[in-house]
This record gives structure tokens, C-alpha cells and sequence, in this order.
């Protein structure tokens, strides 16, 4: 039997991040060319806040800002939430509606290892409980 996703860490992604004195363009080529939907933001190799998609269009389209003028850290959402790698996908689901947040950070100690969406906890519980129905619905 095929064993589905339970704890973070199976189901993260890789850290994308940029130096907070970047501008939102670079942040935008690189969240293309990575087809990513937020870019972790940066200062003395920590992060310190995150830029989304939605940022980019609500702080910097909207208002007419310049996009290789204005500075990541000028449109960041801060502070980053994070969760051990460990954590059980159904208690980071539960973490990320109590903090009103799409993503979480993944710590490994005090090291961030990576990142985890609400869209990559509901595929990967979507996809485990249909395929555990399909199963029963084949049992006779």
C-alpha cells in the first residue's frame, strides 16, 4: 500500500528568497522563472518577511509604484510564521487558519528548510482521501 503525505516536511517546497534591498521586479523575474507564488525576503541571510503575487498586485500594481524603484522590503508581509518539519499536515492546516496566512515557513531547529502553502496541504489531503475512497470503493 502506498503511503500519502503526513507531516510537512513531505510535502514542502524549496526556499526561493531575495536580499530585502532587491527591487520587486527582480523579486517578480525570479517568482516567474521559478513559477512560484511567493519569494521569502531576506536581510544578514534571515528571513524576514515574504512578498506573494497578491502583494504585488495590491502594493505596488494598484498604486502605480514603479516596480525597479520600490525595494522588496517596502511591500513584505512580516513577521513569517513557521512550523517544525514534523508537524502533522492536518495541525499546519489548523495553524494556518488560526494565524490568517496561506504559508508557512518549515524549521529544522532554529534552520528554515523550507516552505509549505495551504494549496500544497489541500492537494496533498485531497489526493490521499481520494485515493483512500477509490479504495474502499473497490473492496466487495
Amino acid at each position: 500500500m502506498e503511503k500519502f503525505p503526513s507531516v510537512v516536511s513531505e510535502i514542502m517546497n524549496k526556499l526561493v528568497t531575495i536580499d530585502g534591498s532587491g527591487s520587486v521586479k527582480e523579486a517578480a523575474e525570479i517568482m516567474l522563472e521559478k513559477g512560484i507564488g511567493s519569494i521569502v525576503v531576506t536581510e544578514e541571510d534571515g528571513p524576514v518577511g515574504i512578498v506573494t503575487k497578491s502583494d504585488l498586485l495590491a502594493r505596488v500594481i494598484v498604486n502605480c509604484r514603479d516596480p525597479r524603484e520600490c525595494r522588496i522590503s517596502e511591500i513584505m508581509s512580516s513577521p513569517l510564521i513557521s512550523i517544525d518539519r514534523n508537524t502533522p499536515i492536518l495541525d499546519a492546516m489548523r495553524e494556518l487558519r488560526h494565524k490568517g496566512v496561506r504559508r508557512l515557513l518549515v524549521s529544522d531547529g532554529e534552520k528554515i528548510v523550507g516552505i509549505v502553502s495551504e494549496y500544497d496541504m489541500i492537494n496533498a489531503v485531497t489526493i490521499s482521501s481520494l485515493t483512500q475512497f477509490s479504495t474502499l470503493l473497490r473492496r466487495k
